[in-house]
């Protein structure tokens, strides 16, 4: 079980590889300040992107190549195990105490997907990605630096749940770095 280094979320694996991204070069700069500390892919994360790959009309395969590429230079992937299953479960129950609609008759609750939650203030999507929950209990799981672009209201949903369950004496750490 790995103890420090960083997990990186799809948005950046993306701006890594393509050199045209207006924030390529500060991203760049930050991920090589890492140094020789270890650098782990999450698999959720790689197949998202290949997926996105796949879908295309026009596939880039010089883009293609060079995610690769990446994909080969940092070979240190991380698959959804058991061990992942605690993170993930405790962060997504404290989710949807937060704001899931119990429903009116009979146990559980109106939502079945985090893409489902809304805010209870403005009844607006909370915008989680159970991606993005998958790849956050991932690193909770191995203790390392979830490194993301994500500044949306979901992945900050998530990162506030996990904060909460390590106060409450939970074995959930997850640490959150954004990039822009």
């Amino acid at each position: 079980m790995a103890s420090s280094g960083y997990l990186l979320d799809n948005n950046i694996i993306s701006i890594l590889v393509r050199p045209a991204d207006p924030i390529h070069a500060a991203v760049k700069a930050r991920f090589q300040k890492l140094g020789d500390a270890p650098v782990f892919l999450p698999v959720v994360a790689i197949a998202e992107i290949e997926a996105g790959m796949a879908k295309a009309n026009t596939p880039d395969e010089t883009q293609r190549a060079d995610v690769r590429r990446f994909f080969n230079e940092y070979p240190l992937h991380l698959a959804i195990d058991d061990n992942t299953v605690e993170p993930y479960a405790l962060i997504r129950a404290r989710l949807w105490r937060d704001f899931a609609t119990p429903k009116t008759s009979g146990r559980g609750h109106k939502e079945r997907l985090p893409e489902e939650l809304l805010a209870r203030d403005t009844g607006k999507s909370l915008g989680i990605d159970e991606r993005d929950l998958l790849i956050a209990a991932t690193a909770a799981q191995y203790r390392l630096v979830l490194i993301t672009n994500d500044a949306n209201e979901g992945m900050r949903r998530i990162e506030e749940s996990a904060q909460r369950l390590e106060l409450e004496g939970q074995p959930v750490h997850l640490r959150v770095e954004r990039w822009r």
